[in-house]
């Protein structure tokens, strides 16, 4: 499980650097080359260099899915041109609240959207990544992006997430999953997680539990 493990110059939390679908993978413009070749690797691939708002969290900013990408209204045109030279749909969104890998939990299938991003914004992302998406609270956080993943065999949820907001995640994301934490105990999960259909990395700092509870969850083990 050790090659599941890495950082991004010493930091953990891998998933507010990088961001992933089954195709493509957006990293900041200073990765090594080191952590490309895991990435490309482990999760096969695309890995494109880029910034937001010359900034390399990635993760926090962009939202996104195999149909398409939203980016945030500070991305600059030279970085929104650079997505778009992936062939993915591409959304600017104009909401104020744009750390929009916070406030989307999503697959190929449905969403989960911070309730305070405003309803003409959330049918705009709705045509973009071609689902439906719905307001929800993950563990009683309105930021539902950053306490739970998924893809579209299942998710791994914070794991004070109530046992109603687990059901709600069931029925709109159409997938099971369960309850966990990444890095040693963190329930931000996806903070610490990278991954699509084809694999996965974690923060270095996650336990072997931790890395069974991400395979389970997310249907690694069949």
């Amino acid at each position: 499980m050790i090659d599941k493990l890495c950082a991004y110059f010493g930091n953990p939390w891998i998933g507010m650097f990088i961001k992933t679908n089954d195709e493509t993978t957006f990293v900041p413009l200073d990765t090594p080359d080191k952590l490309v070749k895991k990435i490309s690797e482990n999760l096969k691939t695309n890995v494109v260099r880029v910034s937001i708002s010359d900034s390399n969290l990635l993760g926090i900013y962009i939202a996104m899915n195999s149909n398409g990408v939203v980016l945030p209204n500070v991305a600059t045109a030279a970085e929104i041109s650079a997505v778009k030279e992936t062939g993915l749909n591409v959304y600017i969104s104009k909401d104020k609240n744009n750390a929009l890998g916070n406030n989307l939990l999503l697959n190929d299938k449905g969403a989960l959207i911070n309730s305070n991003i405003s309803k003409e914004e959330i049918k705009n992302i709705q045509d973009t990544l071609g689902i439906e998406i719905f307001e929800g609270k993950i563990a009683n956080y309105s930021t539902v992006g950053s306490a739970c993943i998924a893809n579209n065999d299942g998710f791994l949820a914070h794991f004070n997430t109530s046992e109603s907001e687990l059901d709600d995640i069931k029925k709109k994301l159409k997938i099971n999953g369960l309850k966990g934490s990444i890095n040693m105990g963190v329930g931000f999960i996806s903070y610490g997680v990278i991954h699509n259909k084809n694999g996965y990395l974690a923060g270095e700092l996650s336990s072997g539990f931790e890395l069974g509870r991400v395979e389970e969850a997310l249907g690694y083990i069949k």
